[in-house]
């Protein structure tokens, strides 16, 4: 569903992950997607880069999800603006 913005079935399914516990540490929400950490973090990096989630700076290590009407909506006003390259 989310292959619309950009995101694989990895990132949307940690995505997912991420908003349903609202914030989660790097190793549990790679144990609850069962991928190594580094992948995890790897797919972290790149909702981040979309804006969908972000390092907590109150906690190292700890993600949160952006909340996804703020942030798929920008996504979707991004990628109305940017040029076809058809």
């Amino acid at each position: 569903m989310l292959g619309a913005i950009g995101l694989d079935e990895r990132q949307e399914t940690a995505y997912r992950a991420l908003v349903a516990a609202g914030a989660a540490e790097l190793t549990d929400l790679a144990h609850r997607l069962a991928l190594p950490e580094a992948d995890t973090e790897r797919v972290l990096r790149r909702l981040e880069q979309q804006g969908l989630a972000a390092q907590s700076s109150a906690r190292p290590g700890r993600w949160v999800a952006a909340p996804p009407g703020v942030a798929l909506g920008a996504l979707l006003i991004q990628q109305r603006h940017e040029p076809c390259l058809l």
